[in-house]
């Protein structure tokens, strides 16, 4: 009998989920396949935790330690001058050469609850710095950098490679041949004749594979709630929600594109070889070769700011009119040292000169540090906003973006790092330039970081939430058309 003949039917009566539920508990082997998904989600979740945890436990032992030694420091002012220790401790720290080597400023940024489920560039960027009172982007560049907007498919095998990689597999493996397998076995006459057509059937196999992957994504999602709760102390925020939100918009997008592939009323053999390939390009090549196109559009000059790790040297520190030249150059900079002490006699003179010097090569680099985190972070917006042929990558770039995990998180970090190098400089500087001593007092003001953390909340998400529900809506009514042309 003719194909569209059998799958043609005018009562359309709801399958139930039990039915699917039998037919798909009846191959063990189904039973088998969901239990390495949602294993496999769980080792992801696990490898989040892992990092994590690495990431938090370093940060507390890194603060400890600096501010531990700060404070032995800050003791000096205390000791007994009388006696040649107390003499050298109180020297030690209220001299500002000596005082300024030892003070170690530590800067953090700790995860966020949704860094659980995305590590993203986090292994790649610095998540701590120690700050001394030298050139800021002297010691930052020193961490290196980089400028490739991609993440999870680097490797990464966190929740959220499951999600974008990983759990697509699983949807073609349930559902690419959920018609042409009852066509090819045979069933598909008796299930017709209960006036069951064909659209009823893939609504029915699709609601119960959908209801399958919210039971392995909620499994997952959940279980990494409970551990940030409970083992970190973070209670869920809006990022999380939006991750879930978008993952399900994700998986839904892939559950459409399948009952389209299952529409078009093709074989077995031919519903596998659309579904690989889409899975292929969308997951691997088109990632890849829009990379590789932002890449070649947007260039990023990594050489441009290798100079600025260099420690600056030569025999100009030892030039007094090179210094005074330095010093009188600062107060045109920066108005609140144009009174900076000039004397060649002075003992802290070649310490100023340096000082002042790495304080305007800060300035020089600023604007150059600002053009390729510019380029940086262009690169990863035109990656997350390319989700209309690049879903994919551009969904992973988001999910690094909620986590906290990516560039603009990271320069942002920068920026309050150098922040607070910039008070730390309107401390300890006026004090260097005056030839005076360090108080106890001026430690005590010395500036703590404050951690905050970037808008959870972007157009580009928004868009993005928006394209995969019209793409899903579009897939899925192309896919009803493509049926009842069949049917008819």
């Amino acid at each position: 009998m003719n194909k569209i003949n059998v799958l043609n039917s005018t009562l359309q009566p709801i399958v139930s989920l039990k039915r699917q539920y039998w037919l798909f508990t009846k191959q063990p082997r189904n039973v088998g396949l969901l239990l390495v998904f949602l294993l496999a989600g769980v080792y992801g979740l696990y490898q989040g935790f892992v990092f994590k945890k690495k990431q938090i436990t370093t940060i507390e032992a890194f603060k400890t330690d600096k501010l531990s030694k700060l404070s032995k420091s800050v003791k000096g002012f205390d000791a007994d001058t009388t006696k040649p220790e107390g003499k050298a401790a109180f020297e030690d720290v209220s001299d500002i050469r000596s005082s300024s080597w030892s003070i170690n400023l530590p800067t953090h940024k700790t995860p966020i609850s949704t860094a659980i489920f995305i590590i993203g560039q986090a292994d790649i960027f610095p998540y701590y710095y120690t700050i001394k009172l030298e050139s800021f982007f002297m010691q930052l560049f020193k961490q290196g950098e980089i400028a490739n907007p991609l993440r999870s498919l680097a490797g990464h095998f966190d929740v959220s490679f499951w999600l974008i990689f990983l759990l697509p597999l699983l949807i073609i493996i349930l559902t690419f041949n959920a018609l042409s397998a009852e066509l090819d076995n045979g069933n598909w006459r008796l299930i017709n004749s209960q006036g069951i057509s064909a659209k009823a059937w893939l609504l029915s196999k699709f609601r119960f594979v959908g209801l399958l992957l919210e039971i392995l994504v909620s499994v997952v999602f959940v279980g990494g709630i409970a551990v940030n709760y409970f083992y970190f102390h973070q209670a869920p925020t809006v990022n999380d929600f939006l991750f879930f939100v978008g993952t399900h918009l994700y998986l839904i997008l892939w559950l459409s594109a399948l009952y389209f592939i299952n529409s078009l009323g093709k074989t077995t053999s031919t519903n596998a070889l659309y579904s690989g390939i889409f899975w292929t390009i969308s997951c691997l090549v088109l990632p890849t070769l829009v990379t590789m196109l932002i890449e070649k559009t947007v260039k990023v000059d990594n050489t441009a700011i290798s100079r600025m790790s260099r420690r600056p040297q030569g025999s100009k520190f030892e030039n007094d009119s090179f210094g005074i030249a330095t010093l009188k150059q600062l107060g045109e900079a920066h108005p609140q040292y144009k009174n900076a002490s000039m004397n060649p006699q002075n003992p802290y003179f070649k310490y100023a000169i340096y000082t002042a010097f790495h304080e305007l090569m800060d300035d020089s680099n600023s604007v150059a540090v600002k053009k390729y985190y510019a380029a940086i972070e262009t690169r990863q917006q035109l990656t997350n906003a390319s989700c209309f042929i690049n879903p994919a990558a551009a969904v992973d770039g988001l999910f690094s973006g909620l986590a906290q995990n990516d560039a603009f998180a990271n320069h942002q970090f920068v920026w309050q790092t150098k922040d607070l190098h910039a008070k730390y400089h309107a401390i300890f500087l006026p004090v260097l330039f005056s030839e005076g001593k360090l108080t106890k007092q001026n430690y005590l003001d010395l500036p703590k970081f404050p951690t905050q953390n970037a808008a959870s909340f972007s157009l580009i998400l928004f868009l993005n939430y928006v394209f995969l529900v019209l793409a899903a809506g579009l897939l899925y009514g192309f896919g009803n058309r493509k049926l009842g042309q069949l049917m008819s």
